[in-house]
């Protein structure tokens, strides 16, 4: 890991979560204790005791013009949970920072202005088919509850006659829209929007390769970047090709 500027503890560090890339194990409990486990990540040079820590949320947050019910779930939690102070754990020893979370429905550089349809119900995904009768493994091959599917996938339509449901009417899919270039946006604007000799700390939790330019970008604007992938993997390629400035964390699922 390269070595890091001490952060300051007057310059807040800043936190850009896809919050939908992180496995449900780590959303599933209180939203405290969820960004206690994300920045419990970061070593002290990057956290230290009393630093101050913005952290934004990214997701498909509006169905259309209204935020979605999950959106409303997570910002009354915000409200309930945050600004706190937030003793991380160890490995490098307990020390607490000032914490402050928002969901992103703005962009950093438009405050003002919301971006709706972020998040759209669609029909059947494209592509969708079924395998070959009978299926593999099946326990009643000529009875299989599951052949009405396969007709609908194969054949377009319903097995029943004068029914026109198809795959559309049945299968229902989310899409979030926007959500990686916001992110990329954001990380660009906040490694620009520094004040002048300082060098801004931020740390993008997501394991999302479509993060990778804003990435590269950020660094070569000065920014520290600190790269938190929620799913083990291998280290990223791209990041031979930043000597300083940028640095790789993997989380730890908590214990079921």
């Amino acid at each position: 890991m390269p070595a890091f500027e001490t952060a300051s503890p007057t310059d807040a560090v800043v936190v850009l979560l896809d919050y939908d890339n992180v496995p449900r194990p780590w959303r599933s409990g209180e939203l405290r204790d969820f960004v206690t486990g994300i920045l419990s990540v970061l070593p002290r040079a990057v956290l230290p005791d009393g630093a101050p820590v913005s952290c934004r949320l990214y997701g498909g947050w509006y169905e259309e013009r209204r935020l979605s019910g999950r959106a409303r779930d997570l910002d009354d939690a915000i409200r309930e949970a945050f600004p706190a102070d937030l003793r991380l754990a160890p490995p490098e020893g307990d020390r607490t920072v000032d914490v402050s979370v928002e969901l992103a429905r703005r962009l950093s550089i438009e405050p003002d202005l919301d971006l709706f349809h972020t998040y759209r119900p669609r029909g059947a995904p494209r592509g969708l088919a079924s395998r070959d009768l009978p299926f593999a493994g099946c326990v009643r091959p000529g009875e299989c509850p599951l052949i009405p599917a396969h007709h609908l996938l194969a054949q377009g339509d319903c097995p029943a006659l004068s029914c026109d449901v198809g795959p559309s009417e049945v299968f229902r899919r989310a899409e979030q829209k926007m959500v990686d270039t916001m992110l990329t946006a954001d990380l660009i604007y906040v490694s620009r929007a520094a004040p002048r000799g300082s060098r801004p700390q931020v740390a993008v939790v997501t394991n999302d390769d479509d993060i990778w330019p804003g990435i590269y970008t950020a660094v070569r604007q000065g920014a520290q970047v600190h790269h938190i992938r929620p799913v083990p993997r291998k280290a990223w390629p791209y990041g031979a090709a930043l000597s300083a400035g940028y640095a790789e964390y993997s989380l730890t699922l908590p214990e079921s």
